[in-house]
Parts: C-alpha cells; structure tokens; sequence
C-alpha cells in the first residue's frame, strides 16, 4: 500500500489503535507501526485498520451531525 493511503487510513485512527489491532490479531506492535508506517505489509493489519478507521469516521461524522442539530 502506497504511503498517501497509509497516511488516509492513520488520520482517522485513534490513539491506541495499535492495542485495538493487536487485541483483535494477535500480531505484534512491531509489525502494525511496521506495516503502518509502510515497511512492511500485513494484509491482517491493513484490514484491521481500515475497519477501524471506517469506525471511527462514522462516529465522528455522526457526532459532526448531532452538534449541527443543537
């Protein structure tokens, strides 16, 4: 995965999302900042983190939402 992806899918994940990854995967933090940050590539990690990407763009668009409406 190209870098500018790599950089779309960091700026929606959370803090800890390494922790989230490696809960769900049982892979090692040195390979999720490894395939995160382009040196490595982990079709696992990649989909996990897109997952929670997707996660938590929907519930800040959601949050976005419900501020507008007050």
């Amino acid at each position: 995965m190209k870098n500018e992806e790599l950089k779309k899918i960091k700026q929606w994940l959370p803090r800890g999302y390494a922790r989230r990854i490696f809960t769900e995967t049982g892979i090692s933090f040195m390979t999720i900042y490894a395939t995160m940050n382009g040196k490595s590539n982990n079709k696992r990690v990649l989909d996990a983190a897109i997952a929670i990407a997707k996660e938590e763009k929907v519930k800040a668009e959601k949050a976005k939402k419900e501020v507008s409406t007050l």
